[in-house]
């Protein structure tokens, strides 16, 4: 069984691109089934977050490119071309490599920041609860949050962590200096809405406003954090008064337009107003940026933020790349068994038929034999035939993540016609067959 990753992230594409193939609970759904009722595709995972969207595929045979970009513009919508430039692809053992990056937080925006796995999970429960896993994708999901919580154990990548709600803070402190006398509205009530509020807090801001399309949900997080509610309807009115916006919801499209802020700023008399938009896709429309005294930023324009509290976490992703260079290792040997296992099963099974049915032979041709030296017989015969399948066996085992072990697996299948097939003629064991196959964990 092969594995495969296709995806777009921060590195590969600005905010204008990603927000273009963003996908929400439903639409990671509805990919992950489509690909799924495809006969070449065994499991589909789609993961999307505000720095990136990537589809983890597993399936029997390679390549899985086309196939999983057709899916993932289909279900956004997008033409092929607009985004073929800006794709990632990786097979098998870098496919492996890749998640585990991520679920560390290697490959974030923000190194050591702790969403991610949270984003992984959920992505995960999403492809799961619409059956479309497979076994070897659980394998591989699983053993990923593995790893990211081996990474923050063992390395203090995660010390005094960042978050893209923390930036976007240290962002607007560091425009204004203090934040205390400041007004602030948070709009959005979800998770990230939620560290933005955390956060201001942490700075000694208290005239903070949340609103949110649902107002029990505007009330419920603005009431955990001493601040206020404004119905979403309200918003433009709220925005007379306020210095500070922040922005992140779920919305499909800009919730704030230029005309919105053309008319907010005259009655604001022009005063400066600072927003800060960390939805993907984005919240304010970036022609927002052009009336006079508006200052806005995105959640690409944090990466310089970012990019200052850099170096001591490097220091730390180092060990954190040492420790996902061994779990992929130990992943892609148990990836590799799943190809060998079912020719070794078969080999087994040939060698204890072929000894069940001399011993028949030999044990109805000695009736005179007693029950004891009967027992002995089927023991000799039963430790012979275990001494001469073993060293093939511990020699693919041991070789079974590397090309070498699935060439001796295969000629094994040849040799003694293993897997039903006449020998000479044996088809080597399917991706099929390996993913049905064992159980066993990559530990």
């Amino acid at each position: 069984m092969h594995l495969a990753v296709l995806g777009i992230n921060h590195k590969t594409a600005c905010v204008e691109v990603r927000e273009r193939v963003a996908l929400t609970d439903d639409g990671c759904g509805a990919l992950v089934r489509a690909l799924t009722r495809r006969p070449d595709v065994s499991g589909a995972v789609a993961v999307s977050t505000c720095n990136r969207t990537e589809v983890y595929v597993s399936g029997p045979a390679l390549p899985l490119r086309d196939v999983t970009l057709e899916g993932l513009c289909s279900t956004t919508t997008v033409c092929r071309p607009d985004v073929e430039g800006n794709i990632y692809y990786k097979e098998d053992g870098e496919a492996v490599a890749h998640l585990f990056a991520v679920a560390s937080s290697l490959d974030s925006m923000v190194l050591g920041e702790a969403q991610i796995l949270h984003q992984l999970k959920e992505a995960y429960r999403v492809a799961e609860e619409a059956g479309a896993t497979g076994a070897t994708l659980n394998k591989l999901l699983r053993r990923s949050f593995e790893v990211g919580k081996r990474v923050r154990t063992e390395t203090r990548i995660g010390e005094n962590s960042l978050s893209i709600a923390s930036v976007s803070v240290d962002l607007a402190h560091n425009v204004f200096g203090s934040l205390e006398n400041l007004a602030v509205l948070v709009i959005g009530a979800g998770e990230m809405a939620e560290l933005v509020v955390t956060h201001l807090q942490g700075h000694g801001l208290s005239r903070i406003h949340v609103a949110n399309r649902t107002f029990e949900r505007a009330l419920e997080l603005a009431g955990r954090f001493g601040g206020e509610a404004v119905r979403y309807e309200a918003v433009e009115d709220h925005l007379v008064g306020t210095d500070i916006v922040i922005s992140s919801t779920a919305a499909s499209e800009p919730i704030i337009r230029r005309a919105d802020m053309e008319r907010v700023m005259r009655r604001r008399k022009n005063k400066p107003v600072f927003l800060i938009d960390i939805a993907v896709p984005r919240d304010i429309d970036p022609a927002v940026n052009r009336v006079y005294n508006t200052y806005l930023y995105d959640i690409d324009d944090l990466q310089d933020v970012v990019a200052s509290n850099l170096d001591e976490r490097q220091r730390e992703a180092m060990e954190a790349r040492r420790i996902v260079d061994e779990e992929v290792r130990i992943f892609q040997e148990w990836l590799g068994s799943l190809v060998v296992v079912p020719t070794l099963v078969s080999f087994r099974d040939w060698a204890t038929g072929v000894k069940d049915q001399e011993l028949e032979k030999f044990l109805g041709r000695m009736p005179d034999l007693t029950e004891d030296e009967r027992a002995k017989v089927v023991a000799l015969a039963h430790s012979i035939v275990n001494k001469l399948i073993h060293p093939a066996t511990t020699r693919i085992k041991d070789l079974a993540g590397e090309d070498e072990g699935q060439r001796y697996a295969e000629a094994l299948g040849v040799l003694f016609g293993l897997n039903g097939g006449p020998a000479g003629n044996e088809t080597p064991p399917s991706g099929g067959e390996a993913e049905k196959g064992s159980e066993s964990s990559p530990d």
